[in-house]
């Protein structure tokens, strides 16, 4: 896999000290454009296409930061947007967020390291949106419904998978009856938040599925290369998944599946706080048929373990069906955990690390928690 580009960064800043301080810290991660003014910096916006903008409050040319900001979100919306900013007032973080949909804030004085941490994460939680949005319009397109289509499926396109083996079946504008012109765009307006859903969400467990999976832990390994963090992967197995389905027949095993996969999300919280993460770069999947992948940005292992021993532990304790008693400790599973760069280099190196080490704790018996070897 050839290694991406680096992320394109603005930095707009009246003060030339700062600037160039800035720049330095940024230049070894991101290629980095610089601008002294409001004016300079949507020269820049025309001419190239940006990750992030980060732009101080204060620019000394009758022009806020917030309003660059702005005019950034109408011309790149998919640029992360960062105001620096010395006003720790709630009425100014407000104005910022709903005016230019500021997407992240650095306070002044801030060190080298939240420099580099907040342009990060922005740089990748960008990166997500622009892979959301591009499978969205992939789907759109199949469905018509993309740049003007006329909301009619096009021939030949399959709908877009779930999880491998579990294809969610893309939903056809309904033809049963004559519509005027207004209401065939409204019925095709109205399946759009539908093709969002459907283009990297699971149709069983509302999970990301398996494509998006893929997609976001590239991005993640980018992002925890650029910032000299660590990535976890976590592979969760439900053991005997297939018995089960044959004993209680596939109906429950849905359920089952269902229920499963609200654990799995529900056990995403932070270790200190024990608050449910917000990071939209940590996420779960359902990475197989009964598999579900879990991405924690800046976790070792010792998180990452502590995280998958506490869903073996409430999976273990499941009443399913629910208010019965008598099935608890009857659904277990078996869950991996791989490092980067621990256990691998790459995104293939800490895949193989964590189906292989599932493999081999499946073969040693069920309901277990096991790391990759070094």
């Amino acid at each position: 896999m050839s290694e991406p580009v680096a992320a394109k960064v603005l930095v707009v800043e009246d003060n030339r000290t700062m600037l160039a301080l800035m720049q330095y810290y940024l230049s070894k991660d991101f290629t980095v454009f610089l601008a002294r003014s409001a004016e300079e910096a949507l020269e820049v916006l025309q001419r190239e296409q940006l990750h992030a903008v980060v732009s101080d409050q204060n620019l000394g040319d009758g022009l806020m930061g917030v309003d660059l900001l702005k005019r950034v979100a109408e011309l790149q919306p998919h640029a992360a947007r960062i105001l620096v900013t010395a006003s720790q007032k709630l009425e100014d973080a407000q104005k910022a967020i709903n005016e230019a949909r500021v997407n992240h804030f650095l306070t002044k004085p801030f060190t080298e390291q939240e420099l580099k941490n907040t342009v990060g994460q922005a740089v990748h939680n960008a990166a997500l949106l622009s892979i959301r949005d591009k499978m969205v319009q992939e789907l759109k397109d199949q469905l018509g419904l993309g740049r003007g289509g006329a909301g009619k499926p096009a021939a030949g396109k399959p709908g877009v998978p779930g999880a491998p083996g579990a294809p969610a079946a893309a939903p056809r504008p309904k033809t049963a009856e004559p519509q005027k012109a207004d209401a065939k765009g409204a019925a095709s307006q109205s399946l759009i938040p539908e093709s969002e859903r459907l283009a990297f969400r699971d149709g069983l467990t509302s999970l990301y599925n398996h494509r998006y999976f893929q997609e976001a832990l590239s991005a993640g390994l980018l992002s925890a290369r650029r910032r000299e963090q660590k990535l976890a992967l976590v592979l969760i197995d439900i053991d005997g998944f297939r018995r089960f389905n044959l004993s209680r027949g596939y109906a429950e095993g849905d359920k089952l599946l269902r229920r499963v996969a609200q654990m799995v999300t529900d056990m995403m919280e932070d270790p200190v706080t024990h608050a449910r993460s917000d990071n939209s770069s940590e996420i779960a999947a359902r990475y197989d048929w009964d598999v579900f992948g879990v991405i924690l940005c800046n976790a070792d292992v010792e998180r990452a373990r502590t995280y998958a021993e506490k869903l073996r532990k409430a999976v273990e304790e499941l009443d399913f069906p629910e208010g019965t008693g008598s099935d608890v400790g009857e659904v277990t599973v078996t869950a991996a955990v791989a490092v980067f760069p621990d256990q691998a280099r790459n995104e293939q190196e800490l895949i193989s690390a964590a189906e292989k080490a599932l493999r081999s704790s499946k073969a040693s018996g069920p309901n277990r928690v096991v790391l990759a070897p070094r």
